[in-house]
C-alpha cells in the first residue's frame, strides 16, 4: 500500500486554502446586499443560514471538497476488506437547495441535491428530489460501493473479490399532497461486477480458480393509493428482470492445494448464463371503524421463474495420473416458484384503557425445478493409452409445497397513562410436502420420493411500558415459545427472548439509556442412528448497552455509551478421523466490549472542535483450549479502535475550513495475524452558497 506523505498533503491543504480565500472574496463581492431569510433562519436568528434569493426562488447551497491522505502499516488486504478508503481528492459533502416563494414555481416549487463520498472514498451516495406541490414529486437515490474483500487466514485466502457495486431507486409520485388519489411510478437498476478468485474441487483436491462476477437486475413498479368509501386503499404491481453472466477460468496448470496427490488442472472454464423475471403483486385496504374497530388487510402475490444454461470444459491430469483429454459439463434447468401471502388484523377498542388485537397470516409457496445433465470424459492412461470414454446423462426434478397458518391475538391495557400492560399468544401451524426424482437415462424409470411433515409451533408474548416519575421511563417485553424452519426438516427451536430498556432525562439537556437484551435458541434435533443420537444446536446471547447524551447548550455536546454482547454456541457435529465417522461438539464463543465517545466544544465564534474514539474489543474464547480433537473450541479474539479530531475554522462569511486526522487500529490473535495501523489526516473546504454575513 502506497503512503502519502505530510509534503503532498500540505501541498494540497496550501492550494486549497488560497482557492478559499480567493473564492470567498468574490462571492462576497457578487452576492446579494440583502438576502432574504428562511423562515427557520428568522426564527433562530441565525445569520449564517439566510437564503440568498435567485429570481423567484430561495438558494441554499455548499459543498465540501477535500483531500485525504493515507499511510498503512501492516495488512493492507485486511484493511482494503474491512475499510478500503484510498488517498486522494473526493467530495465529502454537498448539498444544493432551490424553493421558491409561496410555491410559486413554474417546473417545480422546490429542488434538492444531496451527495457524499465521491472520489476517493469506497462509497458514494447521490439523492435528489424535486417537487412541484399538488403535481408531482420526483425522489431520486443512486449509491455506489466498492467492494474488497482478501483474508489470508481463511481457506488459504483463496476466496476473494474485488468489486462495484451500483444501484439506485428513481420514484414519482403524481399528486402527491391529494387525499383521495395519488400515483406511483419507479424504476430501480442494480449492477455487481468485478474479479475474484475461488475454488474448484476436482480429483480430491482444491484447485485455486478465477472467477468474474457479471449480475444485472431491472426492477420496475407501478401503483395507486385511494381513499373510497372511508377505506385507505393501495395497489403496487411490480415487475424485476434478472440476469448472471458471471464465469470461472483457469488459464494456465494448476496443482491444486493438495501436495499428496498427482492431480492437476491444465485449462478449466465454466460459463453459468442464469436469466429470470420476478412479478409482484400487493394490494392492502385500511379504515377505523366508529373509533372503535381498526381492520387491516393485506395480500401479496408474487411469481419467479429462472433459467440457466452450464457449460464447462477441464483438462489435466487426475488423482490416479490419468490423462484428461477432456470433461465436458452441460446442463439446463429452470425453476419456478409462485407465492402467496395474506394477512387480516383487526384492533378492538373496548374502552378507552383496553383493546384486543387479532391477526391472522397465511403463507403457500410452492417450488417446482427440474435439470437435464450430460457429461463426456475423455482420458488417457498415465502410459498413454486410450481409456474407454464415459457418458452421463440424468435428470433430476424436486417440488417443494409449503403451507403455513399464523394466529395472534393480543390483549393491551393501561392502568394510567403512566403504566401500561400487554399479553398475547401465538400459534403457527406448519405443512410440507417434498417430492423428488433422480433418474439416470440408461437405466430404467426411477420411483419418485418424498416427505410429508406438520409441524405446530406456540409462543407467549407479554410485556409493560411504566414511568415512575416524569423523567423515568422503563420499557419490558419479552417471548417464549417454538418456532418453525421454513427449508430444513429439524425440529422446532425452543427459544425464550427478554428485552428491558430504561430512560432516565432529569432535564431535556441530559438524558440516560440502558438496556438489557436475552436470547435463549435451542434445536433439539437428533439423528437418525439406531439408537439416536443428539444433533442439536444450543445458542445464548446476552446483549448489555448503555448510554448518556449531554448538551448543555448550543457550544458543547457529549455522547458516550458501552455494549457488551455476549453470545454461547454449543453445536453436535458429525466428523471423519481417519476416515472414521465420529461424533463431536463445536463450541463458538464471543465476548465483545464496546465503548464509543463523540464530543463537541465551539472554542471561539469562528473555531469549533470535534473528538470521537471507538473500540471494539472481543476476547472470543479466552483461555479455553480443547486437546480433545472431537471437541472444537473457537471464537473470533480481535481488538479494533479509531480515535478522530477534527477543528473547522470559519475563515469567511463563505468558506469554513476543516482539518482533521483519523486513526485505526485492527489487531487479532491468531497464527498469521492480519494486524494493520493505518493513519488518515485529511482536509477540507466547505464553501457557502446563500450564507449571510457572520
Amino acid at each position: 500500500m502506497k503512503n502519502r506523505t505530510a509534503l503532498g498533503l500540505n501541498c494540497m491543504l496550501g492550494f486549497l486554502v488560497g482557492i478559499s480565500l480567493m473564492g470567498g472574496s468574490a462571492l462576497a463581492q457578487g452576492s446579494n446586499p440583502s438576502p432574504s431569510p428562511s423562515p427557520e433562519a428568522t426564527a433562530n436568528g441565525d445569520p449564517q443560514n439566510q437564503e440568498q434569493v435567485v429570481g423567484d426562488y430561495l438558494l441554499t447551497s455548499s459543498i465540501e471538497v477535500g483531500v485525504r491522505g493515507l499511510k498503512l502499516e501492516g495488512s493492507g488486504d485486511k484493511f482494503r476488506s474491512d475499510l478500503n478508503y484510498h488517498p486522494g481528492v473526493r467530495i465529502f459533502d454537498s448539498s444544493f437547495l432551490m424553493r421558491s416563494k409561496d410555491n410559486q414555481g413554474v417546473l417545480f416549487d422546490s429542488l434538492l441535491f444531496n451527495s457524499s463520498g465521491w472520489g476517493s472514498d469506497p462509497n458514494g451516495y447521490f439523492r435528489a428530489n424535486v417537487e412541484k406541490t399538488g403535481i408531482y414529486r420526483l425522489d431520486v437515490n443512486y449509491r455506489r460501493f466498492k467492494y474488497f474483500n482478501r483474508v489470508s487466514t481463511i481457506s488459504l485466502g483463496q476466496h476473494n473479490f474485488n468489486t462495484r457495486h451500483k444501484f439506485g431507486d428513481f420514484d414519482l409520485t403524481l399528486l402527491p399532497q391529494n387525499e383521495r388519489i395519488k400515483f406511483y411510478l419507479g424504476y430501480s437498476p442494480d449492477q455487481s461486477s468485478g474479479p475474484g478468485l475461488t475454488t474448484t474441487r476436482f480429483s480430491g483436491d482444491e484447485v485455486p480458480t478465477l472467477t468474474n462476477q457479471e449480475t444485472r437486475a431491472n426492477n420496475f413498479r407501478a401503483g395507486v393509493d385511494a381513499k373510497v368509501l372511508g377505506f385507505d386503499l393501495s395497489f403496487l404491481q411490480g415487475l424485476r428482470y434478472f440476469k448472471d453472466d458471471s464465469s470461472f477460468s483457469i488459464t494456465s496448470p494448476q496443482p491444486g492445494n493438495n501436495t499428496t496427490n498427482t492431480s492437476q488442472i491444465n485449462t478449466f472454464q465454466r460459463e453459468l448464463p442464469t436469466v429470470g423475471h420476478h412479478f409482484f403483486t400487493r394490494f392492502s385496504a385500511h379504515t377505523f371503524i366508529k373509533k372503535k374497530l381498526d381492520f387491516a388487510g393485506r395480500f401479496v402475490y408474487t411469481s419467479t421463474t429462472t433459467r440457466f444454461t452450464l457449460t464447462e470444459q477441464l483438462t489435466g491430469t487426475d488423482s490416479s495420473g490419468n490423462i484428461v483429454l477432456l470433461d465436458k459439463f452441460s446442463a439446463t434447468g429452470d425453476a419456478k416458484r409462485p407465492y402467496g401471502l395474506g394477512d387480516l388484523a383487526a384492533t378492538f377498542f373496548a374502552t378507552d384503557k383496553f383493546s384486543i388485537s387479532e391477526s391472522f397470516r397465511v403463507d403457500n409457496f410452492r417450488i417446482n425445478g427440474g435439470e437435464l445433465f450430460n457429461e463426456s470424459l475423455f482420458r488417457n492412461s498415465r502410459t498413454g493409452v486410450g481409456l474407454p470414454p464415459v457418458f452421463t446423462n440424468t435428470t433430476g426434478f424436486r417440488t417443494t409445497k409449503y403451507r403455513r397458518y399464523m394466529n395472534t391475538v393480543r390483549g393491551d391495557y393501561e392502568f394510567t397513562p403512566r403504566y401500561s400492560v400487554h399479553v398475547g399468544y401465538r400459534y403457527t401451524k406448519r405443512h410440507i410436502e417434498m417430492v423428488s426424482i433422480d433418474q439416470n437415462l440408461a437405466n430404467p424409470p426411477a420411483t419418485p420420493g418424498g416427505d410429508i411433515f406438520d409441524t405446530h409451533t406456540n409462543a407467549v408474548i407479554f410485556g409493560l411500558k411504566a414511568q415512575p416519575t416524569k423523567m423515568w421511563s422503563l420499557y419490558f417485553d419479552g417471548e417464549h415459545g417454538t418456532t418453525d424452519n421454513v427449508f430444513v426438516r429439524v425440529d422446532n427451536y425452543k427459544y425464550t427472548n427478554f428485552r428491558v430498556r430504561t430512560r432516565v432525562a432529569p432535564s431535556p439537556k441530559l438524558s440516560f439509556n440502558a438496556s438489557v437484551v436475552t436470547k435463549n435458541n435451542n434445536n433439539p434435533t437428533v439423528t437418525e442412528d439406531v439408537p439416536p443420537r443428539n444433533f442439536g444446536v444450543d445458542i445464548k446471547s446476552r446483549t448489555f448497552s448503555g448510554s448518556v447524551n449531554w448538551a448543555p447548550n448550543a457550544r458543547f455536546s457529549f455522547d458516550g455509551g458501552y455494549t457488551y454482547s455476549r453470545v454461547s454456541s454449543d453445536a453436535a457435529i458429525h466428523m471423519f478421523i481417519a476416515g472414521v465417522r465420529r461424533q463431536g461438539v463445536s463450541q463458538y464463543f464471543m465476548r465483545d466490549h464496546s465503548v464509543f465517545v463523540d464530543a463537541f466544544v465551539q472554542i471561539h465564534p469562528r473555531v469549533t472542535a470535534f473528538a470521537s474514539y471507538r473500540i471494539d474489543k472481543d476476547n472470543g474464547q479466552g483461555n479455553l483450549v480443547s486437546t480433545d480433537p472431537t471437541f472444537l473450541i473457537d471464537g473470533y479474539p480481535f481488538q479494533f479502535q479509531s480515535p478522530e479530531v477534527r477543528l473547522a475554522f470559519k475563515i469567511s462569511n463563505r468558506v469554513d475550513w476543516n482539518v482533521g486526522y483519523q486513526y485505526y487500529d485492527y489487531k487479532e490473535k491468531f497464527p498469521n495475524a492480519q494486524n494493520y495501523r493505518a493513519h488518515l489526516p485529511y482536509t477540507s473546504l466547505r464553501i457557502f452558497f446563500g450564507r449571510g454575513k457572520g
